[in-house]
């Protein structure tokens, strides 16, 4: 596929992805088996959204001959729970009842491919990787507060709005009323006792000082019309929903959900599978790794800050690397442990990791006198530190450029350097439609 094929690609499939807005944004793409393979650099699994398909494409965007093509590296990430409406509240979205449930809604299913996975004498390889995560959040007793308050005004403001449509509807229909100003007199005590019986008003006073401003306008919306009221109802709602505040709440309420504050836990494992002489009937196994990586959000004027830990164990076939990789040094395991930390804005992200490598092995030594097997401990360390900058072309739709330094892999151990750049589609995230934030 040639550049602008691939320019095409990503100027107009965002088009096909603007539906019904999502409560959980895409965002920088990583997953376990892409991290198992290789094609991801980053050893701290972020979080996963809600998407409920995910495809990410790795690449420099650039084929041998050094012009632009999609890579065939890639990855797909699938959390079967998300890919229907399960008719959710926001109790229910937000606080799921048991560890069983979290488990069954965050489980996703990750796979990585790469035709280009060479072997120690440079022979290019297919590679496969499969991946397992979930995800486990533990909200404390101040997120539940913040939610509980937006709950409250937004059925708070919904009260007011139904008790002032109710009077509304029955008033447009009296003879006596023939105009705005006929409207808006009649109106007027209905609209101060709503805010004040059911809005958090400290004083009647208050009530009323916003009921006048809301007459002062009313007058000069659309002209009242006996046989079309609705035009004018509708104006008049929408100047009640402003002056209350409505959609400013729903709206904080909304973001504050994609950005919760909180504590959480990911746990994850992956396998790679490789077919060395590039034949489905012979493959191997050559590496798995087991996950664990805490995060914290911070909150108030931290809460664009999110802190990630990380416990990675990888374990490896040595008889694979000593057949395929003679001139490599492979040990038996590594242990990874870190810290991420991620500043995510509006449109952008920003994340630097930096991550140390503990690796042990027993290489055979020979025998001893009575002819058994002995062996000698071997162990190395390694450092990695890398820096990711992610920009939301839109809510599914994320680009991603990592640069730094990686662990020395025994696959190619004289390259650490990370420059890459990669494309990450999500499909079928919850949406307002499916989830009732006002419940």
């Amino acid at each position: 596929m040639n550049y602008s094929s691939a320019v095409f690609i990503v100027l107009i499939f965002p088009a096909s992805l603007f539906g019904q807005q999502v409560l959980n944004e895409l965002r920088a793409p990583t997953s376990p088996a892409s991290g198992v393979l290789g094609l991801q650099p980053s050893t701290v699994l972020s979080p996963k959204s809600y998407q409920s398909l995910e495809a990410a494409l790795y690449s420099n965007f650039l084929n041998s001959e050094s012009k632009a093509a999609i890579p065939n590296d890639f990855a797909l990430e699938f959390t079967p729970y998300w890919t229907k409406n399960h008719g959710l509240s926001l109790e229910q979205y937000l606080y799921p009842k048991n560890i069983g449930e979290q488990i069954k809604r965050n489980s996703s299913f990750s796979m990585a491919s790469t035709q280009h996975f060479l072997l120690g004498d440079s022979t290019p390889s297919n590679g496969l990787a499969l991946g397992y995560r979930t995800t486990f959040y533990f909200g404390n007793e101040n997120d539940r507060k913040i939610v509980e308050n937006y709950r409250s005004n937004l059925k708070s403001n919904q009260r007011i709005k139904n008790k002032i449509a109710s009077e509304a509807e029955k008033l447009v229909s009296r003879p006596e009323i023939k105009n705005n100003l006929d409207f808006v007199d009649n109106m007027r005590n209905v609209v101060t006792n709503a805010f004040f019986e059911l809005g958090n008003f400290n004083s009647l006073e208050d009530a009323k000082a916003l009921t006048s401003e809301i007459c002062k306008e009313a007058v000069t919306l659309p002209a009242f019309d006996k046989q079309k009221p609705d035009d004018f109802l509708d104006a008049f709602y929408n100047l009640i929903d402003t002056k209350i505040n409505a959609e400013n709440i729903f709206n904080k309420f909304e973001s504050y959900i994609k950005e919760r504050q909180g504590f959480s836990m990911d746990a994850a494992y992956a396998c790679m599978v490789n077919f060395p002489t590039n034949s489905f009937e012979f493959s191997l196994v050559p590496k798995q790794s087991l996950w664990l990586t805490p995060t914290y959000r911070f909150k108030d004027t931290w809460s664009y800050l999110k802190l990630m830990g990380v416990i990675r164990y990888e374990w490896y076939n040595l008889d694979y690397y000593r057949k395929y990789f003679p001139k490599s040094v492979a040990f038996t395991n590594n242990t990874d442990y870190g810290l991420a930390i991620s500043g995510e804005f509006k449109k952008f992200s920003i994340q630097f990791e930096a991550v140390g490598r503990s690796s042990k092995s027993e290489i055979p030594a020979g025998f001893d006198n009575e002819g058994n097997e002995l062996f000698r401990k071997e162990h190395s360390t390694d450092f990695q530190y890398l820096g990711s900058f992610s920009y939301n072309l839109t809510e599914e739709i994320v680009l991603t450029y990592s640069l730094g330094n990686q662990f020395q892999r025994t696959e190619n151990r004289n390259n650490t350097l990370v420059s890459l750049l990669n494309l990450n589609f999500g499909f079928g995230a919850p949406t307002k439609a499916g989830i009732d934030l006002k419940k």
